[in-house]
């Protein structure tokens, strides 16, 4: 992860005063970096994206791109991203069960998901969601390194939820073509894929042309 020290010189570099640069993570390194935040975005309700108010840029796939726009990555038992807490725009689930009261992440998100759930909803309604598994929620913030790798995950930032675990071609390393997209009961629908871009969420990864894995992955991040 991004050290303290390096966000501090960042800081001081932008013209934000951390205090001295000693690599703890105190009041005056929270009060200029969310000076920093404001001033690049200002506050949630007026940043914009995509000509929709509220929302923020779109981060780079990198490390750096995510902490530019959102701030540096949780730690676990330290440093945990500043969150928003809604109540679901209709019943979920975890899947490791119990009934979802709230879901949670990072504030700067917090718009786009409440929007793509309920157009979901609107357009869709309860039984075409529970049909696909998309009221199957599988968490958000999770601060770790991404399954099988050593890069940091966008659930560090709490900028990424699960939806449908489950459901075959879902898996992490379940790869799925474009082809065979939301049919017989393979991977999440095309008709959610397209509101959760719509709304700033790629949808998985890519591995080849076509091909994508993860498909229960959804992260706002501009990622091919």
């Amino acid at each position: 992860p991004i050290s303290t020290y390096v966000i501090q010189i960042g800081l001081k570099t932008l013209g934000f005063d951390p205090g001295e640069a000693d690599g703890i993570d105190g009041k005056r390194t929270q009060a200029a970096l969310d000076k920093s935040t404001a001033a690049r975005f200002g506050s949630p309700a007026k940043a914009i994206a995509g000509g929709v108010d509220g929302y923020p840029p779109r981060p780079a796939a990198s490390a750096a791109g995510k902490t530019k726009v959102f701030g540096r990555p949780g730690v676990k038992d330290g440093f945990t991203p500043p969150m928003a807490y809604f109540q679901p725009p209709y019943p979920m689930t975890f899947s490791w069960g119990g009934e979802v009261s709230k879901m949670g992440c990072h504030k700067l998100v917090d718009l786009p998901i409440q929007n793509a759930l309920t157009e979901l909803l609107e357009t869709y309604g309860l039984g075409w969601i529970q049909s696909h598994g998309l009221d199957q929620y599988a968490g958000c913030y999770n601060p770790r390194k991404s399954r099988g790798g050593n890069s940091i995950s966008d659930h560090s930032w709490a900028i990424a939820f699960d939806l449908a675990p489950d459901r075959k071609g879902n898996g992490n390393k379940e790869q799925w073509r474009a082809t065979s997209e939301g049919r017989n009961g393979i991977a999440m629908p095309n008709e959610a894929v397209a509101i959760f871009r719509k709304h700033g969420f790629q949808v998985g990864f890519a591995v080849a042309p076509g091909v994508r894995r993860d498909r229960m992955h959804l992260a706002y991040v501009d990622r091919p």
